[in-house]
């Protein structure tokens, strides 16, 4: 394979994965085994809620329709993709300047999406994301000629030795990690003890991965082992106290006499 062949199925391949991933993470939302989703209806419903429309229509007909423009861009870079394979390269440059042209009026669209609804991060992180596909047309276009020849994989003697130590390095991670999940994910699912930090006022420390089902068998679990409380009022700690933000909940429930 040539250092151009290389290059831009390198480019094809990993948007491909993107928007494809993109469409999955839709249809998986929650935290499963070795996947951890996000809830983007969640998501859209506080969004469209923030304009006063809380009509839950509105996001679910957004949703909708990014999931399908996404899953354009999918197709587009896959058949991109499969047109490279069979070595049609004028084919596989109008495929891709499609899916880059498609993508790119996505990611405008979000970004003009993240102004009305105000929210500025995201607004960044899809200017730049808008900024990579067109650096990623421009590496794919200027991509070295063929003329440079097959790209060489046999390693001389200081690649051997950075392989093999970075095999040593990938393996020891591999095992930590794997490890931390055995050790950590029953988390995931299992109900949070509380803490009474003062008298009748309960502070649930929630840990990673935690979810809106742990919220739930939390305070049903809470509530079944102590009968003789009333919840009275239930608050998440502010952003401030959330130093973990979106994988990190801090829950206080104040109870009162029953």
């Amino acid at each position: 394979m040539t250092e151009r062949s290389l290059l831009r199925s390198a480019i094809l391949i990993f948007w491909t994965l993107f928007w494809g991933l993109s469409v999955v993470d839709k249809v998986i939302p929650d935290v499963q085994f070795l996947w951890v989703g996000k809830d983007f209806f969640a998501l859209f419903i506080k969004f469209f809620a923030s304009l006063g429309l809380k009509d839950p229509l509105f996001a679910t007909f957004a949703l909708a329709g990014v999931s399908g423009l996404e899953a354009i861009n999918f197709a587009l870079y896959l058949t991109a993709l499969l047109s490279l394979r069979k070595g049609d390269e004028t084919l596989t440059d109008g495929w891709f300047f499609r899916a880059i042209l498609s993508s790119v009026a996505l990611f405008s669209l979000f970004s003009i999406a993240d102004q009305v609804f105000g929210d500025r991060f995201q607004l960044l992180e899809h200017g730049l994301f808008w900024l990579v596909l067109i650096a990623s047309w421009i590496a794919f276009k200027r991509a070295p000629s063929d003329d440079s020849g097959p790209v060489s994989w046999s390693p001389t003697s200081t690649g051997r030795r950075v392989l093999f130590a970075g095999g040593v390095l990938t393996a020891m991670t591999a095992a930590s990690i794997w490890n931390f999940s055995e050790e950590t994910f029953q988390q995931a699912s299992a109900p949070v003890t509380g803490e009474e930090v003062v008298e009748g006022i309960y502070k649930f420390d929630f840990p990673f991965l935690a979810d809106k089902r742990v919220w739930e068998t939390t305070v049903n679990t809470f509530m079944a082992d102590h009968p003789d409380l009333k919840v009275r009022y239930i608050y998440t700690g502010p952003s401030e106290l959330n130093t973990k933000k979106k994988t990190h909940l801090l829950l206080y429930v104040f109870t009162e006499a029953q």
